[in-house]
C-alpha cells in the first residue's frame, strides 16, 4: 500500500508542477503556453481552469502527504541494536594527544630507576 501511495504521490507531484508551469503570469511570456496563440479557451477561462486544476492537485497533495507521514510513522520498529551498549571512542583533539605520548620516545630522564 505504501509503494502504491508513493507512486500516486510522483504522479500527482508531476501534475503539480505542470498545472503551475502553464498557469500565466502577471506578463503572459511567464508561462509555458506563450500568450498570443489560438486555443479553445479564452485567457480567464483557462486561467481560472488551471487555478481550479492547481487547488485540487495541492489539497491531495497535501493529504497524501500526511497519510504516507502517517502510516511510515506508525511503522517504527525496534534495531537489532537497540539493548547493546554506545562505544566510546576519544574525540579527534583527545586521540591527538594520546597519539603525541605513544610515538614520543622516552628519554633516560623520564625512565624510573630500579
Amino acid at each position: 500500500m505504501t509503494s502504491s501511495l508513493m507512486v500516486f504521490h510522483t504522479i500527482i507531484s508531476i501534475l503539480l508542477i505542470v498545472t503551475v508551469l502553464l498557469q500565466f503570469g502577471k506578463g503572459a511570456e511567464a508561462g509555458l503556453m506563450g500568450g498570443g496563440s489560438d486555443q479553445v479557451f479564452t485567457g480567464a477561462q483557462q486561467g481560472n481552469i488551471l487555478s481550479r486544476i492547481t487547488v485540487v492537485l495541492s489539497i491531495i497533495f497535501a493529504a497524501n502527504s500526511i497519510l504516507l507521514a502517517r502510516i511510515q510513522g506508525g511503522n517504527v520498529g525496534t534495531s537489532i541494536l537497540d539493548g547493546e551498549a554506545p562505544v566510546s571512542r576519544p574525540l579527534n583533539s583527545d586521540a591527538a594527544v594520546e597519539a603525541k605520548k605513544e610515538a614520543a620516545p622516552t628519554t633516560p630522564a623520564t625512565e624510573t630507576k630500579k
